[in-house]
């Protein structure tokens, strides 16, 4: 044997190959043969003992990661951790070096699953994003999805996949092909392609990995306070440059934010809070014909491919949709108190709501209500004016109260 019962573990991770034993390297088929253990996973474990000289050194590996470090720790000797393809990539070599520090003395990659799949699709990875939740949280998918044209999720398991699907429908994101592997290098290996609303008709297996592509792209970084004439719109129906820039400050959005803009007009708080940051989704909604097409033109002028629009009243459509981290109502209309009121109800805890209103009627509605639950705002009032070409003197515009609401 290599090591020795006083020797200390010296660990040796190896990629393996969808060919399995046969594919190792000769390198890699040393370690093994002169391994005094061999940790895997259960997929692996049945595979490699079919060796002769392997299976007495075969060793299942525990679910949780705390316990393998632990288990490891122990171990004397020269020992082999078998990890899928590239254990470098999305694989346990980080955890391991993390942990075990020196302990671990060689590494060895084989083509990882990621290589295999684009492979089969015959599509280049190089402008691919990468995402696991193998083992790990699904926190940040919705993100994930958001902020790429192209991406590779690892996965743990037929959960993982419906998970996935599941964000895609029910957040409307209907401009996305993903491509479904199973079994991998197996003799069922499966390929499915599927596009909106995603839906199965087979049962997945939970070897499994998905890719996808994006029919749209986004445009380069459009920053913020885009001038009001580059907008399509209805006379006066846009929310001005300078209110709209304080108005995403005030919003304070982060990746992966819901955004419901209430009474949306051209769009333009809903195209530049996807733009700032990338990877918020905002549903524009607008019930006035000639304001949605606009709306419609806007989306698709600056790529906002984020910005789902929605033609309806506000009322008519809340229900449906995915709860908000953040709204932005805007506009006036006989629904107005209404509409104050349900969003704030259905606004996640510890979201944001942002109201802009001209009207003192409606600014008066809005502080009776903070003030009858016990709301606590901030109320901003912004009056600005603008040079006049003919006169060459300032005039000024009608003064527009900003109210921030943070849930608590």
């Amino acid at each position: 044997m290599m090591g020795d019962c006083l020797q200390e573990v010296r660990i040796y991770i190896i990629g393996v190959p969808l060919s399995l034993y046969e594919g190792l390297n000769p390198d890699a088929k040393e370690i093994l043969k002169k391994a005094e253990k061999i940790f895997c996973s259960p997929r692996f474990l049945e595979a490699f003992k079919r060796q002769d000289f392997l299976k007495n050194k075969m060793v299942s590996f525990p679910e949780k990661l705390s316990e393998i470090k632990e288990l490891l720790a122990k171990e004397r000797g020269d020992v082999a951790v078998l990890a899928t393809g590239d254990p470098n990539f999305f694989g346990i070599s980080s955890f391991l070096i993390n942990n075990l520090g020196n302990k671990v003395v060689k590494i060895i990659p084989s083509v990882s699953t990621m290589q295999e799949a684009f492979a089969r699709l015959k599509l280049s990875w190089d402008d691919a994003s990468f995402f696991s939740v193998h083992g790990k949280s699904r926190d940040g998918l919705l993100t994930f999805f958001l902020k790429h044209k192209k991406g590779f999720l690892f996965t743990s398991n037929s959960s993982d996949v419906l998970y996935a699907l599941k964000i895609l429908k029910d957040y409307r994101l209907d401009d996305y092909r993903v491509y479904l592997l199973e079994n991998l290098g197996m003799e069922n290996e499966r390929l499915t392609i599927l596009t909106f609303p995603y839906l199965l008709k087979n049962p997945l297996s939970n070897l499994n990995v998905l890719v996808f592509e994006r029919d749209n792209a986004f445009k380069d970084y459009i920053g913020i306070g885009i001038p009001d004439d580059d907008y399509e719109k209805k006379k006066g129906m846009i929310t001005k440059r300078e209110i709209r820039a304080n108005a995403l400050s005030l919003l304070s959005l982060r990746e992966g934010n819901v955004l419901w803009d209430i009474g949306a007009g051209s769009g333009s708080i809903s195209i530049e809070a996807s733009y700032n940051p990338k990877g918020v989704i905002s549903y524009a909604i607008e019930n006035d014909e000639e304001s949605f097409l606009n709306l419609k033109k806007n989306i698709k002028k600056f790529s906002a491919i984020n910005v789902k629009p929605l033609y309806a009243r506000f009322l008519e459509v809340y229900k449906d949709l995915p709860l908000p981290d953040r709204v932005f109502l805007g506009g006036g209309g006989p629904d107005w108190i209404i509409n104050f009121k349900k969003a704030y109800e259905y606004l996640k805890e510890k979201g944001v709501m942002v109201v802009s209103m001209v009207l003192t009627g409606h600014l008066a509605e809005a502080i009776s209500f903070c003030e009858d639950k016990n709301i606590s705002y901030d109320l901003i009032s912004l009056s600005c004016s603008y040079r006049d070409d003919k006169t060459k003197i300032l005039k000024s515009k009608n003064p527009v109260f900003l109210m921030k609401i943070e849930k608590r």
